[in-house]
């Protein structure tokens, strides 16, 4: 018996949905914004700034490498929110997606919204996705049982840096 790839009807347009996301350490909420452009700096610091009106305490927010993080614009709005202890910064080692608990979720996204699935427009792959994000909002433990191995791995020496 063969394997085959399967295959799936397409549109031939490619699209991308770009959305920031964040994930509370302990209780698994999940805060999420959508963006019409490519990820950049002044999209990042609005995102930074839905977080910290998110949360009634300090934010510890754990970064990738992505180059729009340690721009000039980005910089200076993290290092205003740190001076006023609301936001305090630390990056993930370079190629480290495996402690980066969002990266699992986003896998666990597409898996849920859109793998082997066909949409004839943009808008329901979106909905889609969406969807899911409510679920993930609506259910914490899905998110929490993504993070659940992670945080039984992180140690008082976890490899960050305050880049």
């Amino acid at each position: 018996m063969s394997s085959r790839e399967p295959t799936l009807k397409t549109t031939g347009i490619r699209k991308g949905l770009k959305i920031f996301g964040g994930i509370e350490l302990q209780s698994g909420k999940f805060i999420f914004m959508e963006t019409p452009e490519k990820f950049n700096s002044s999209s990042y610091v609005q995102f930074i700034g839905c977080l910290a009106k998110a949360g009634d305490r300090p934010i510890i927010l754990i970064e990738d490498g992505a180059p729009y993080h340690r721009s000039a614009e980005v910089k200076k709005f993290k290092k205003d929110m740190e001076e006023k202890g609301v936001l305090f910064t630390y990056r993930l080692p370079t190629f480290s997606p495996d402690l980066n608990p969002i990266e699992k979720l986003w896998r666990n996204t597409k898996k849920d919204a859109t793998h082997l699935k066909y949409f004839k427009a943009f808008d329901e792959l979106r909905l889609s996705v969406i969807n899911v994000f409510r679920k993930y909002m609506s259910d914490a433990a899905k998110v929490i049982k993504v993070m659940k191995k992670l945080r039984d791995s992180v140690t008082p020496n976890f490899p960050i840096d305050r880049g």
